[in-house]
């Protein structure tokens, strides 16, 4: 789970995540040591409790919470510690929760945070009662609504840890590695180190680092006395020969094992998993890694994952990063938040690069209980942890200190001292990486001067700013720029329309934008629900995919483009019944939609080919249907029943290819060709009447530790097993083994049933089943079952991790 893995006997540092007791409302004195909690509910973290509740419009979250509740609740559990605690120190450790946390021990009151993103540590040693068990409460408040602009969740929606050290100890996120000169040939790694004393007396320490990939590698060391009762700072400076530098295409990891020795015994051992790459910002040439000039190919995120709200095990997080990642993403922006350690943890080894949002909002709020109300008292603490916590991290690039904050956006003379007080916390915490903020309106931002403060210039393109880049980058020639959050377009998985949607059309029609030209002078699909977006790339806010990634392409100053977003994501919606809203590439299950397979065309090298829309439409035969092709191959051929209906060749400034094809049930088919080589295909099959399900498990094997996740999708099949793509059929998924099911996600944005339940609609004819593993290695199977179709089944074995 973690970054950091610590060896006994001098650090243990282990999950507790495990078998907490958990009660909703707020029962009186329920911090206490004795109080009886016997009849809580027993659960692993992480937990959101917003995501059992069925969405409601009288909840006061409302549109922008999904019509998901907040409200109180407490978790409790006792720790059996061991006994020979007499010169360790112990702290837990939280990595998030929404929203105001206090936490108490023993009874006792350890602290609070009211931040829901922040990670906390509290130290428990002064609470702890000697050879008994210490008893952990946490009071959680999420109950004053609305406080967010999107799904936040509640509860302890991310992992907890537990910490024992001696009293002399690296400091909690006591190192801080970067590599100031980097090359083929060599590294230099320089880290600098918190020892902390926490003993009564002074304390003489012998301090050590080493690569632990690099057996026969330097070894530097100091020595260093650090007072009583406080700590000292101490920088190790070692070479790296012929580094194998991180990359998001080779994303390698090494570990700085830090030793501290006390009169020549070993009293602490700290290890941190760096990368070595180098970054550099240009105004005239953008973004270079490792002295490669490279364009972020980016998505934004919010951390909600569909079904399981905002508590997603590490797991699902894999997943989705690994289907952006076949897109052809290698950057994410976090949005609009600080982003989860494990989140972070598995960008560095997956190999996308980061920016990483502290806030969305300032002094200004945007939410009647939004952060503005901790802003004056937890501001510089919150943005200090966030980057003490994450700087160690190759992925991350730029740390972004808000987004389309008010401040900023009207150009008001306010915005200027904030910005330059989170300029002079970012520089002083970590001057490796530059400032950047996600900026709506960008001549009133501009010309209020705050763009000098800013190291890179984030464009938000729903304020108009996406058209702006050709004249600021004349008018600020020395400015670094990139697209923070540019396109939003929307799409519907399976759900095409001929005609453009512009959301801004309704509110102002003089609006800046790009025109997309209607594909057919009347619509010429009919029968879905109007709250859907058109799967064509011509739902869109001022610009689209294809518009705004040419504009990028082209322009070389420019760093790159965040688009809006990477998955769909619950809450900031439109209005009931829907609960999400359709600006992902991929929907809530994590099944691509076809501006997925636009990307992918423009950002991958393997050869592919992807035409859309799908080839089941009755009622359309002999009505002529825009067939929209997405490639990266030379030439695309299509067929309909093997008959021809001509070549196209790739199109660099279209970035697509057309066919009009009147409609007849068959087999569409395109051949993607290089070199005069087939190289790619696409198919797509009429389908008849749904008759069977079908159950796919992409993990055959998952861990058997409580925390293995086995995504299993599920699909509404004809008699020939091809998938029926309207088919909405009732469909109950059973689990039977050592492992249960923990989500049930259609992708549907206007399904507002419970989450709870083992049974979903399938939407466009997909469903996708989570699973987890329990504790006992075995056999899970996973049923399907629809009324009046053949039930599918699957199996999944879940096995000890050391048997993997």
């Amino acid at each position: 789970h973690s970054p950091n893995c610590y060896v006994k006997p001098m650090r243990l540092r282990t999950s507790l995540d495990f078998d907490w007791r958990f009660a909703s409302g707020d029962p009186p004195q329920a911090q206490g040591r004795g109080f009886d909690d016997s009849t809580w509910r027993v659960l692993d973290l992480p937990h959101d409790w917003s995501i059992e509740a069925t969405p409601d419009p009288a909840h006061p979250a409302g549109a922008a919470g999904g019509y998901f509740p907040g409200g109180l609740g407490w978790y409790r559990k006792q720790l059996d510690l061991p006994k020979e605690l007499a010169r360790q120190r112990v702290w837990i450790e939280f990595a998030g929760v929404y929203r105001h946390a206090e936490v108490w021990c023993n009874g006792r009151f350890c602290g609070h945070r009211p931040s829901g993103y922040s990670s906390t540590s509290y130290d428990l040693t002064p609470h702890l009662l000697p050879d008994q068990p210490a008893v952990v409460a946490v009071r959680v408040d999420n109950s004053r609504q609305p406080n967010s602009r999107w799904y936040s969740g509640s509860g302890i929606y991310r992992h907890v840890w537990l910490t024992l050290a001696n009293a002399v100890h690296v400091g909690p996120w006591g190192t801080y590695i970067t590599t100031p000169q980097v090359d083929a040939e060599r590294a230099v790694v320089q880290c600098a180190v918190t020892v902390v004393n926490d003993s009564a007396a002074d304390a003489a320490i012998e301090v050590a680092a080493r690569v632990v990939e690099e057996a026969d590698g330097p070894r530097p060391g100091a020595e260093l006395r650090v007072p009583a009762l406080a700590s000292r700072p101490v920088n190790l400076r070692l070479e790296l020969a012929h580094p194998k530098l991180w990359s998001p295409e080779a994303p390698h990891l090494y570990t700085l094992r830090i030793e501290l020795k006390r009169a020549g015994a070993m009293i602490d051992r700290y290890d941190t998993r760096f990368g070595v790459r180098s970054i550099r910002f240009d105004a005239n040439t953008g973004f270079w890694l490792n002295g490669r000039n490279l364009k972020l190919q980016g998505v934004n995120e919010h951390h909600d994952a569909g079904c399981l709200g905002a508590a997603a095990p590490d797991d699902v997080m894999r997943r989705r990063l690994g289907i952006l990642k076949a897109m052809g993403c290698n950057a994410i922006r976090s949005a609009h938040n600080p982003a989860a350690p494990a989140f972070l943890d598995l960008c560095d080894e997956l190999g996308f690069l980061v920016v990483e949002d502290a806030f969305d909002e300032w002094r200004d709020g945007k939410t009647p209980f939004g952060y503005q109300l901790d802003w004056g008292d937890w501001w510089e603490r919150d943005l200090v942890d966030m980057i003490r916590r994450d700087r160690n991290h190759p992925s991350l690039v730029m740390w972004s200190v808000g987004n389309e904050i008010k401040e900023v956006r009207t150009g008001r003379p306010e915005g200027l001292p904030i910005m330059a007080a989170l300029r002079e916390v970012c520089h002083r915490e970590d001057p490796t990486r530059p400032m950047t903020c996600g900026c709506c309106n960008s001549r009133a931002t501009l010309a209020a001067g705050c763009g000098a403060l800013l190291d890179v210039f984030g464009y938000n393109g729903g304020g108009g700013g996406c058209f702006d880049y050709e004249k600021d980058h004349v008018r600020y020639p020395d400015m670094i720029m990139f697209a923070s959050e540019v396109p939003h377009t929307l799409q519907t998985r399976g759900v095409y329309r001929t005609q453009t949607w512009y959301r801004d059309l309704a509110r102002d029609p003089k609006l800046e934008r790009i025109d997309v030209p209607h594909l057919t002078p009347e619509e010429l699909f009919s029968g879905f629900d109007p709250h859907y977006q058109s799967s064509y790339d011509n739902a869109l806010v001022r610009i689209s995919c294809s518009d705004s990634w040419r504009r990028t392409r082209m322009l070389p100053y420019f760093c790159g483009e965040f688009r809006w977003t990477g998955f769909d994501y619950l809450g900031e919606c439109y209005g009931w019944p829907a609960k999400s809203w359709n600006f992902g590439v991929i929907d809530l299950s994590g099944f691509p939609k076809d501006a997925y397979y636009f990307y992918q065309s423009q950002w991958t090298a393997r050869p592919m080919v992807h035409v859309l829309p799908h080839w089941t439409w009755p009622g359309l035969e002999g009505r002529a249907i825009p067939v929209i092709g997405y490639t990266n191959c030379d030439r695309v051929e299509l067929f309909l029943n093997d008959a021809p209906l001509g070549a196209r060749d790739r199109d660099d400034q279209a970035l697509s290819l057309r066919w009009d094809v009147p409609y007849r049930p068959g087999v569409l088919r395109a051949v993607g060709y290089r070199g005069g080589q087939v190289a790619a295909t696409c198919v797509h099959v009429t389908a008849a009447e749904p008759a069977a399900l079908q159950l796919d498990a992409a993990e055959k094997v998952i861990r058997a530790d409580r925390t293995g996740v086995a995504h299993v999708a599920a699909a509404v099949v004809d008699a020939r097993g091809h998938l029926v793509p309207h088919a909405q059929v009732p469909i109950t998924v059973d689990v039977t083994g050592p492992a249960r099911l923990i989500g049930l996600e259609n992708g549907d944005p206007l399904d507002t049933s419970n989450y709870r339940l083992a049974q979903r609609q399938s939407f466009q004819g997909r469903l996708l089943a989570m699973v987890q593993a329990g504790a006992i290695p075995g056999l899970v199977t996973i049923t399907a079952r629809s009324p009046g179709l053949t039930p599918a089944t699957c199996q999944v074995a879940t096995s000890c991790p050391e048997n993997r």
